[in-house]
């Protein structure tokens, strides 16, 4: 029997020859599986065992702290105390002018700011502030021209520091003046050091609440 070389082999069961074992991804599972049989694993991994670096567990925590965030959020005091400026008034005035009408006269003006106005808390800050910062001036003013009246002691001895210090008063009150009524009618709730603070603290005294509606009764 003659053998031809171009002739192919017979079909069969004897005549099929064994593929290649290739590389197999049994146990993998979605992503981050375990490593399976044939000596591979399943395709590369990245961090927190998922394909080419991506993990869904960690974006899922991720979306979970955003979602704390967001419903631990509170507005910064610089927008609430913004609010406030908008809040009707007791004087049936705009808080901005009737905040600077509360530096006019000095502390007689915060004063006067200060009983009328029970509802809006910018004004009365405002108010308050006057009070304690032109006041405080004032009784310093008093006291050093006090001093300049005593025979010898204020006339000769101490005249030129009170002098200079009566010059001083009158410049820090002339200019704190300006830029206090300035800030104020811009709507700035600027606090003065240490003043500022327990200004801040009268401004939420003997203040008139908001009404609240009542429920509808059946």
């Amino acid at each position: 029997m003659s053998w031809n070389p171009n002739q192919q082999p017979a079909q069969g069961p004897e005549s099929q020859q064994p593929q290649q074992p290739g590389p197999s991804y049994e146990g993998y599972r979605g992503y981050g599986g375990a490593g399976g049989a044939g000596g591979y694993g399943g395709p590369p991994t990245g961090l927190g065992g998922s394909p080419y670096g991506y993990s869904p567990f960690g974006q899922q925590q991720q979306q979970q702290q955003q979602q704390q965030h967001y419903y631990t959020y509170q507005p910064p005091a610089s927008v609430a105390r913004a609010a406030s400026v908008l809040d009707p008034t007791a004087l049936k005035m705009e808080a901005r002018s009737e905040a600077l009408l509360s530096y006019l006269f000095w502390f007689f003006s915060g004063l006067f700011i200060f009983l009328v106005e029970r509802r809006n808390r910018f004004v009365r800050f405002h108010a308050a502030q006057s009070i304690l910062w032109f006041g405080g001036l004032t009784l310093v003013f008093a006291v050093v021209r006090a001093i300049g009246l005593i025979p010898v002691l204020g006339s000769i001895i101490l005249a030129l520091p009170i002098s200079c210090a009566t010059g001083v008063i009158l410049v820090v009150g002339g200019l704190s003046w300006l830029f206090l009524m300035v800030m104020a009618y811009r709507g700035s709730y600027l606090k003065l050091p240490v003043v500022g603070d327990y200004a801040e603290r009268l401004a939420t005294l003997f203040m008139k609440k908001p009404a609240q509606s009542l429920p509808p009764t059946a």
